[in-house]
């Protein structure tokens, strides 16, 4: 019998997607940073075409050239913004363009309009973090820009990539459809991620000692960044140890305050503020420990840069910076704002040199297994070979062109109004339960569980929850347990609410974050919730609770209606949203204990 095996049909070639990045490429931040190392990884994959179109000429330009990416440059100093959706429709044709991927708000806009009249099929949008502050005529266009962009996502975005866990959270509670939603950290190119000179030589270069400690940021100089709170820290540590430098690396619109800042706390001679490097890598490795006092971000890509170069890191614990680093195991985590816990923080690694490094070489461990750029490419092409495969049967006799945008804009005005009536429906509801409460106190009067949600359980429901189990005592019947919608198992409560809460006779110091799921909705009689946005997402994840959950206020007619989160403000918000708390259990107390007169709950 002879061998048919050079009969056998050759395997398929692998299907190529034409997929286009727009991206404004007018300064170099993370957004493109990103953009050019997950570039650098689709470039050499043989199932994407790619092409990138950039709205200014600059380093990511030039960096995606080097790459061998195919570059087109539309030029927005030069062209209204109608001609750029047309050169981008233009080009979308021409290249027979089947992805379309957007990064920032602007180019979100005229990227994804300009797509739905190229006929494009598939529209994907990376939300990398939050936008910087700006004000006057800027700021106004800004914010017009990033309502347009909300109105894009809602209408036309196929899918949307969220660097963190807890931005696509957030995108799902805000009412986009969780399967459109997910969730890809930032990579870097750990081979791209390298130095040029030695420690020592960088450091001689700046001009400092070989005995000094130097603890050092790097980034966009904006308020966001929370660079100020690291000069307020330079200040404490510098009462403790005069042999220390600290490194500011960056430029941007808040330079002159951060120097004025500086000489009025009187640490400008032991500061250096280097501006934009081209060397940024030597600078963070010549660092003792990197610092990155942000007071909110996505996942930030100097983060993990450092993390990789093998300097010890401490950063805030905002946005998805939890998600990187794993507290005394990869770096220090301190609350945003906090200059004694970040001054606390670098001294303790800059003193323990040895656990120092333990720390280091853990976290470039972390970045080798978790943040590659490898890891991070392959799930976004599998993001686009997902999303061709689930809309493959809708290809045939989908409107294009016009038709297309606008069928869209109706599409995703429809679902946003559904949102609104949701959000509406829950708040009416709240409002009518507040005139009649029969069914909340008849449910307390049976309850054994009781359940409180807020977004983080970091500070509303732990206080309320622990407020809640104290006043009704170690006896009680009623068990009481706290969750939150988009928390990180195990993260410790806010520092200002702890304090608060002390000050109430409220311990939060043990409190650890649990995450809300389906089997404590299922155990839990009776749910209370902090406001009506957070109603309307518990009804949406989980429709069969929808009877037994309320608003925490309910009981409590006097009160404003929603808690809202004080996170970010000072003392004086934590102690209102606290005492808002207060008022809002004590009628809960009383039901649960079925008293007439209940004790004071606290204060």
């Amino acid at each position: 019998m002879t061998s048919r095996l050079h009969d056998r049909p050759a395997a398929p070639a692998p299907v190529r997607l034409a997929v286009c990045h727009v991206v404004s490429g007018d300064l170099w931040a993370g957004a493109e940073a990103q953009v050019a190392t997950l570039a650098s990884y689709l470039v050499d994959r043989p199932d994407v075409s790619l092409s990138v179109v950039v709205l200014n000429e600059g380093r990511l330009a030039e960096q995606l050239r080097r790459l061998g990416v195919d570059v087109t440059v539309v030029d927005e100093q030069r062209t209204g913004a109608v001609r750029i959706v047309r050169s981008l429709a233009r080009f979308f044709r021409d290249r027979h363009v089947e992805i379309v991927h957007t990064h920032r708000y602007k180019e979100s806009v005229f990227g994804t309009i300009a797509a739905k009249l190229a006929g494009v099929p598939h529209v994907i949008r990376t939300v990398h973090g939050v936008t910087e502050l700006l004000t006057g005529w800027a700021g106004a266009k800004v914010r017009a820009y990033e309502a347009l962009d909300r109105l894009i996502l809602w209408c036309f975005a196929d899918g949307i990539i969220a660097v963190s866990g807890r931005m696509a959270d957030a995108f799902k509670d805000a009412g986009y459809a969780p399967t459109a939603v997910t969730s890809i950290h930032n990579g870097v190119d750990l081979g791209a991620v390298r130095t040029t000179r030695t420690r020592d030589d960088v450091r001689r270069a700046l001009g400092i000692g070989a005995h000094e400690i130097v603890i050092g940021t790097a980034g966009r100089l904006t308020p966001v960044k929370g660079q100020a709170t690291l000069l307020r820290a330079a200040r404490l540590m510098l009462r403790r140890k005069r042999s220390v430098r600290f490194v500011v690396a960056g430029d941007g619109p808040l330079r002159n305050h951060l120097l004025a800042c500086a000489r009025h706390l009187r640490v400008d001679p032991h500061c250096l503020f280097v501006g934009h490097r081209t060397d940024i890598h030597d600078v963070i490795a010549a660092m003792d420990v990197f610092v990155l006092p942000s007071l909110d971000e996505g996942v930030p890509m100097v983060l993990l840069e450092a993390m990789a170069l093998g300097t010890p890191v401490v950063a805030s614990a905002v946005g998805g910076i939890p998600e990187i680093i794993t507290p005394r195991v990869t770096g220090l985590l301190v609350q945003p704002g906090d200059e004694q816990a970040l001054a606390d923080a670098c001294l303790e690694l800059a003193r323990n040199r040895e656990w120092a490094g333990g720390v280091a070489a853990r976290a470039r461990r972390a970045v080798e297994d978790r943040f590659s750029h490898d890891r991070n490419g392959r799930a976004v092409a599998a993001v686009y070979h997902r999303r061709v495969l689930a809309r493959a049967a809708e290809a045939h006799g989908t409107p294009r062109g016009a038709r297309a945008l606008w069928r869209g804009f109706a599409r995703g005005l429809l679902a946003y109004g559904f949102r609104k009536v949701s959000v509406a429906g829950e708040r009416r509801r709240m409002n009518r339960l507040r005139h009649d409460p029969a069914a909340l106190t008849t449910a307390l009067k049976s309850a054994q569980s009781v359940l409180i949600v807020c977004h983080g359980n970091i500070i509303r429901s732990a206080f309320a929850a622990r407020l809640l189990a104290q006043a009704l005592g170690h006896g009680s019947p009623v068990s009481v347990s706290s969750g939150g919608l988009a928390a990180l198992p195990g993260r410790p409560p806010h520092p200002t609410a702890v304090l608060t809460a002390n000050a109430l006779r409220v311990d939060l110091s043990q409190h650890a974050a649990a995450r809300v799921g389906p089997e404590s909705v299922a155990a839990a009689d009776v749910i209370f919730v902090m406001d009506v946005q957070q109603l309307a997402t518990m009804r949406a994840r989980f429709p069969d609770a929808r009877a037994k959950t309320f608003l925490l206020t309910a009981l409590a007619p006097g009160t404003p209606l929603e808690i809202r989160d004080p996170v970010n403000g000072d003392e004086s918000r934590f102690q209102a949203c606290f005492e808002h708390i207060v008022r809002a259990v004590q009628p809960i107390v009383r039901t649960l204990s079925d008293r007439a007169h209940a004790e004071p709950v606290a204060g």
